[in-house]
C-alpha cells in the first residue's frame, strides 16, 4: 500500500471536464484504477467519483484486488455502496486460478470466491485481471484453466495482461523493475493461440466482434458446470496505443488533466 501522505486524489472539478471530454468522445466506460489500488481511497472521495462517472458514462468499472472489501475487512460494506451511486462492473485483480500460487503472488490470504459471488449477488459485471508471467499462469493451458476455474464461480469477463515494463525506475522501485523483467512474458504468441482455438472451434473458445481498436474478442463456453455460462476474454497488450480514428482510452490524472497513456505527460488532451 501507498503511503497515505503520498497519494493523490482528482479534483472533482476538473474530473468533471474530463468526464465531458470523454462524454463527447463517444467513451462508455469509466475505470478508477491508478498507482495505488483505488479502494484505499476514503469512503466519501470514492462515493463522489463514481456519482459524477454515472452522471456522464454508462459502464462504471473499478479496478481493485478486492482486498478491503473482503468479509471482515474495514470496507466489506462499502461496495453496496458504491453500486447504489453507480457501480456497474468490477475488475478483480486474480494472479491465479491455484489459490495457494495466488496468495504468494498478491499477498491476499483469502480465496476471491466468496467476494465474487458477493459481487454478483449486487448485480455487477465481474471482470478478473490476469497477469501472465513466469511465477504464475505462463501458457495457453494454464490461461485455459483460469477462464474455467474463475468462471464456474461466477466471473464473466477476463482481461489477460503482460506484466509492466515502466520507462525507468522513477515509476517503480528497482525490486519490482527487476521482478518484472525477469518475469515479463510476450502474450502475443498466446492471443495468435486462442486466435486458433477459435478458428478450429477447440476448447471451447470461440471468436467473437473485435474492439472498436481492433483487439479481438474471444466468447467461451460449454465448460463451465453452469452449461449457459459463458466468458468474454480478451488481450491487453502493453503497445496497444491509440491511434488511427479510434481513441482506445483517456487518462485522467490527479494533475487535473487528460492524456493519451499513462507514461508521457506530452500527450496531453485537455
Amino acid at each position: 500500500m501507498e503511503n497515505e501522505k503520498d497519494v493523490k486524489t482528482c479534483e472533482l472539478h476538473r474530473l468533471r471536464v474530463g468526464l465531458r471530454f470523454a462524454e463527447r468522445t463517444g467513451a462508455t466506460h469509466a475505470i478508477l484504477t491508478g498507482r495505488a489500488d483505488p479502494s484505499q481511497e476514503s469512503p466519501e472521495y470514492l462515493v463522489n467519483v463514481v456519482t459524477e462517472c454515472a452522471k456522464y458514462l454508462p459502464l462504471v468499472d473499478m479496478h481493485t484486488n478486492g482486498f478491503l472489501f473482503q468479509a471482515g475487512m474495514p470496507k466489506e460494506h462499502l461496495l453496496d455502496t458504491l453500486v447504489s451511486y453507480g457501480l456497474t462492473m468490477i475488475t478483480l485483480s486474480i494472479a491465479s486460478h491455484d489459490f495457494e500460487q495466488n496468495r504468494g503472488l498478491m499477498l491476499i490470504k483469502k480465496s476471491p470466491a466468496d467476494l465474487i459471488k458477493r459481487c454478483r449477488e449486487l448485480g455487477l459485471l465481474v471482470r478478473a485481471s490476469l497477469v501472465i508471467n513466469k511465477s504464475g499462469v505462463k501458457d495457453a493451458a494454464g490461461i485455459l484453466e483460469y477462464i474455467k476455474v474463475l468462471g464456474n464461480l461466477g466471473v464473466q469477463m477476463v482481461v489477460i495482461r503482460e506484466v509492466w515494463r515502466p520507462e525507468s525506475v522513477g515509476r517503480a522501485t528497482q525490486e519490482v523493475v527487476d521482478w518484472n523483467a525477469k518475469n515479463w512474458i510476450d502474450i502475443a504468441p498466446l492471443q495468435a493461440e486462442f486466435t486458433e482455438f477459435g478458428e478450429q472451434k477447440l476448447h471451447g473458445v470461440r471468436i467473437g466482434n473485435p474492439l472498436p481498436w481492433g483487439t479481438p474478442v474471444f466468447l467461451v463456453g460449454g465448460i463451465f458446470d453452469e452449461k449457459s455460462h459463458g466468458v468474454n476474454v480478451t488481450f491487453a497488450r502493453c503497445e496497444e496505443a491509440n491511434g488511427g480514428t479510434v481513441m482506445k482510452s483517456i487518462v485522467h490524472k490527479p494533475d487535473g488533466h487528460g492524456y493519451r497513456n499513462w507514461d508521457h505527460n506530452g500527450d496531453i488532451l485537455y
